[in-house]
């Protein structure tokens, strides 16, 4: 099974509210690394909306740093 990603307005509204995130808890990226064991360079590269965003980075993320996953992709998707 391939990955499922979602780009363009999608990806920039997640990534949006992901750094929205980082800042209102005061966190750096080590911080959100420690508490999603996810790979610097793909918190990195999701913080920034630099390219798609896979659903299998998406869903630790936000239960990293305590987001709703369903809404932010609820969200996002209404972006198209």
């Amino acid at each position: 099974m391939g990955r499922t990603a979602l780009t363009g307005p999608a990806t920039e509204y997640i990534a949006g509210e992901l750094r929205a995130q980082q800042a209102r808890r005061g966190w750096t990226l080590d911080d959100i690394v420690k508490r999603t064991g996810i790979k610097r360079s793909t918190v990195d590269r999701a913080l920034r909306g630099e390219s798609a965003i896979a659903v299998e980075v998406i869903i630790p993320l936000c239960q990293g740093m305590g987001l709703d996953v369903a809404r932010l992709i609820s969200e996002a998707a209404s972006l198209r």
